[in-house]
């Protein structure tokens, strides 16, 4: 008979192994903690480490998994990616003239078509890559530095996320660090720890951020620093409604930190807008329009925003012509996505459709089997138009003659987006999920994927030697690649290339609706 298996450690004990513990008393001399009273802190013994890092040493890296939050109380560090901001190239050892060849007809088919901008091209310009501390990166060199009274790690230890980006110590240094009940206590009980947090935001990352916004962008100083004085910071548990739909729109809000769940009601269900991170903002559309929310927004995890009142929206849009254009391209862009969602009414067989976990896809790959000659051309097509990676496999589930194909399906609520630690994955207005360039091989959306249609796949970059200043070695990381309908062009590759019209991108429920509908 076999023994059981040891129990788990507490992972106050496991952080005991890593550093000093800190008694009540010690911590009291910490200013975070001072206001704080001895009989709450003797509650978590053990959940407060004092670590000391030298020169160079790595304190966390992007992408792993961790619980934990640190306070910087001597020293300062610096933040960055390692993982490379670049597009994934697969090693094909293709005919370069042929490859070139499929590449050039798709290029002058999308010319054809009508000349459309790229979304990505609008994500590159993006200026800053959120992560999880008190300041962002900037894209074209994505590091910088923090200090005495830092904290950073807030979402990792609330939720046990991956790690947003590498932090290194760039002198000695000295932090607290601390499991989920004692970073809880210092938001809700310390007075002082809460007023410097957000001391700290309005001056560095609320400007940031309101200059980071392109309605915003050519704003004087002078009014971003007013409007940046004015706002109001909020915070939200998991689960708790931000404003629901139909509700007076009485202000907009920036996402400080998590991610909040904007869908939409409608009369056969609820669709899934988008989830909005660090960064993001939302609310002045229904400002602009009717006046009343035009969906429901909920607190995915743990979620800080910036407030800004209807009255300083409205003000600012007639002070700046800009302001006013850019909120009102906001408004057609939440209309015009708004026009798209759509939830079949609950006449649907939704046996089949649930049993298969099709009633989610707003979007799939099929293939008839019945005049597919497997020749695996949308295969290569996809690979094609994706610097040598596909998006598909031509395997999975069948319904009907149909297969489903291993590929994105735009879901309705896509569970990928949520807790990508720099908000690299994300969806378009038109439904399609795009990962950015600035990925880091975390592969959190790969497995909260339900469907398996997130890969990972290899790029090599170079990183320093450990020991060795000014050398550098080829290393091997991972960025996730998923179907994004081939963005910009007129039909996706993989259907365009198809000689026998066998694949197709359908809405499954209008699709096997209309086939299992006997005509009036």
């Amino acid at each position: 008979m076999s023994s059981p298996a040891p129990a788990a450690k507490p992972i106050a004990e496991i952080l005991l192994t890593r550093g000093e513990p800190l008694s009540a008393d010690q911590l009291l001399q910490y200013a975070p903690f001072a206001d704080i009273p001895r009989a709450s802190l003797e509650k978590f013994p053990g959940a407060v480490v004092l670590r000391k890092f030298t020169r160079g040493e790595i304190i966390c890296r992007e992408g792993e998994y961790g619980s934990t939050a640190f306070y910087i109380s001597k020293g300062r560090v610096e933040v960055y990616l390692a993982a490379p901001l670049a597009h994934v190239k697969a090693r094909k050892d293709e005919h370069l003239f042929a490859r070139g060849l499929r590449r050039w007809f798709r290029k002058f088919s999308t010319f054809m078509a009508g000349d459309r901008e790229d979304p990505r091209d609008t994500a590159r310009r993006t200026k800053v890559i959120p992560i999880d501390a008190p300041v962002d990166l900037d894209m074209h060199r994505p590091i910088a530095e923090m200090g005495v009274g830092d904290l950073f790690g807030e979402m990792t230890c609330l939720n046990f996320y991956p790690r947003s980006a590498t932090v290194r110590a760039l002198e000695d240094c000295e932090m607290l660090e601390m499991i989920r009940p004692t970073l809880t206590l210092l938001q809700k009980r310390s007075k002082a720890f809460k007023e410097k947090l957000d001391q700290g935001y309005r001056q560095r990352a609320v400007r940031t951020h309101l200059r980071g916004l392109p309605l915003f962008e050519e704003l004087p100083d002078a009014k971003i620093e007013e409007l940046a004085a004015k706002v109001e910071l909020l915070s939200y548990e998991p689960g708790q409604v931000i404003l629901k739909q139909g509700d007076p729109a009485d202000a907009a809000f920036l996402v400080r930190l998590g991610f909040v769940k904007v869908s939409q009601a409608f009369p056969g269900g609820e669709m899934v807008m988008r989830y909005l991170h660090r960064g993001d903002y939302f609310g002045a559309a229904g400002i602009l329009s009717s006046g009343v929310r035009a969906a429901t927004c909920l607190a995915a995890d743990h979620v800080e925003l910036v407030r800004i009142p209807r009255e300083d929206i409205l003000a600012l849009m007639e002070a700046s012509p800009r302001v006013h254009q850019e909120f009102h391209k906001d408004l057609e862009r939440v209309q015009t996505s708004t026009g798209q969602a759509f939830v079949s009414p609950s006449t649907l067989p939704l046996d089949d459709l649930l049993e298969r976990g099709l009633m989610q896809a707003q979007n799939l790959l099929l293939i008839d089997l019945e005049s597919c000659t497997r020749c695996d051309d949308c295969v290569r097509a996809c690979a094609d138009s994706h610097d040598g990676v596909t998006r598909l496999v031509r395997e999975g589930i069948r319904f009907d003659k149909y297969l489903v194909a291993t590929s994105c399906r735009s879901c309705a609520d896509p569970l990928c987006l949520i807790g990508c630690p720099v908000g690299s994955i994300h969806r378009q207005d038109s439904m399609e999920i795009v990962i950015e360039d600035w990925c880091i091989g975390c592969g959190l959306c790969a497995k909260q994927c339900p469907y398996g249609n997130i890969n990972m796949h290899p790029v090599t970059t170079t990183e320093d030697v450990p020991g060795e200043p000014g050398w550098q070695q080829p290393v091997v990381k991972s960025k996730a690649v998923t179907c994004d309908l081939c963005s910009g062009m007129e039909e996706p590759s993989c259907v365009y290339a198809c000689p026998h019209s066998s694949a197709m991108r359908v809405d499954p429920q209008e699709f096997f609706i209309s086939r299992s509908t006997p005509p009036a």
